[in-house]
């Protein structure tokens, strides 16, 4: 193999991953199959299964066009990319002398790939028009909403509401990557593949957390995490398959919200559902690195939740300066809190969130909030977590 061919080879690699798997710059530039046929797909806004029925087929078609255009392409010798004449087929390199077995074995798989890819190019056009006699009836996707109809063999109706529902502003839609898409309406869970839909009617669906996975996003931050959830969408009609949706734990508020079948989480799996969830986390672990304020005990209950006990007090101990190390003006300085422990730090890490722009969301940490009684301000430096006086627990050993 010469240059010119491992040219070829990387680069004809790199246009079937841009076809197949789009990524946003393509997609930005319409270079994606959806874009460039859309007159002939037609719009997913006015017919949603005609439109992914459709969809699926073309893409099928055009992802088995490309190993036979591969073939084509390096018959005609590539001419574009050649900087050398092609050896002949006696010429081989003496220093590198290529038995005549493997010579054998390299011309019979070329040819078997060229027949196979011809095969696979004929045999999909001819399975496409299979799916579209009878108004599309053999295609997976009516396939799948024929058993959710109420007539034997009828999916139309089916089809009409989807479509109807889809067409509603109050539905769930998020891109789950470049090939695959999730949707709840009213009435319905749709994942949309490469080539094919999935389908599950909500009043006869379960749906379960199976697993969170967190990412590190920064090597130099360990708060700087990104976490993904897998939900098992098993449908409870005859026939019908089950499928996953992984999408960010910070959409899973959102999707909950659309669906009108509970979400099981398993009591061994814990993510951040929301932003403030996460927040809520990174301020714990800022606060546990501050030093401890001794308190008396405290019998009270949080004032916010009035469930778990206060643990934290608001004591200034930052520098009062900015990143660069200048002293702040006295309107942007922390001042001191002279309430007593009222509060728990999951309660105060909300407060705090919430009066935060949702803007600066990366920066919350480094600004600052007002006492939720005496309107002291202060920052996250200024919470500690509150340890009993020796005195304290002396007493109540005594007694």
């Amino acid at each position: 193999m010469d240059e010119s061919e491992l040219l070829f080879n990387l680069f004809y690699f790199l246009v079937c991953m841009c076809v197949i798997y789009p990524p946003e710059e393509f997609q930005r530039l319409g270079f994606t199959i959806e874009q460039v046929f859309s007159s002939f797909l037609g719009e997913e806004y006015r017919d949603f299964v005609g439109y992914h029925l459709r969809r699926t087929s073309l893409n099928l078609f055009v992802h088995s066009c490309l190993p036979v255009t591969y073939f084509l392409i390096h018959r005609l010798k590539f001419s574009v990319f050649a900087t050398q004449q092609p050896l002949e087929d006696n010429e081989l390199d003496p220093d590198f002398p290529m038995p005549q077995e493997a010579v054998a074995f390299k011309t019979l798989t070329w040819k078997m790939a060229q027949r196979f890819s011809v095969l696979a190019m004929l045999a999909v056009p001819a399975l496409i028009f299979k799916w579209h006699q009878q108004n599309w009836r053999r295609h997976p996707i009516n396939k799948t909403l024929a058993k959710y109809s109420n007539t034997p063999g009828s999916y139309s109706a089916v089809a009409n509401d989807i479509s109807t529902e889809f067409r509603r502003q109050d539905i769930y839609k998020k891109k789950l990557n470049s090939i695959s898409m999730v949707i709840a309406t009213e009435n319905w869970i749709i994942k949309t593949t490469m080539y094919n839909v999935n389908f599950a009617h909500q009043a006869n669906t379960s749906l379960s957390v199976a697993k969170a996975e967190t990412y590190n996003i920064s090597h130099h931050d360990q708060n700087d995490t990104l976490q993904m959830i897998s939900i098992v969408v098993q449908p409870m009609r005859q026939g019908v398959s089950d499928f996953n949706i992984r999408i960010n734990a910070l959409e899973f508020r959102s999707l909950e919200d659309r669906l009108r079948r509970p979400i099981t989480i398993p009591s061994n799996i814990q993510f951040h559902r929301s932003v403030i969830d996460r927040f809520v986390d990174v301020f714990k672990t800022q606060v546990a690195l501050n030093p401890i304020f001794s308190s008396e005990p405290i019998t009270d209950k949080c004032f916010a939740c009035m469930l778990a006990e206060p643990n934290i007090k608001i004591n200034k101990q930052c520098a009062d300066l900015n990143r660069a190390g200048a002293p702040l003006t006295d309107e942007a300085r922390c001042s001191n809190c002279y309430c007593r422990p009222m509060w728990c730090v999951e309660c105060l890490a909300r407060w705090f969130a919430a009066r935060q722009s949702d803007i600066d969301r990366e920066v919350w940490l480094e600004q600052k909030c007002t006492c939720p009684m005496c309107r002291a301000k202060f920052c996250v430096l200024d919470v500690s977590y509150i340890r009993p006086t020796a005195a304290s627990n002396a007493d109540e050993d005594a007694s």
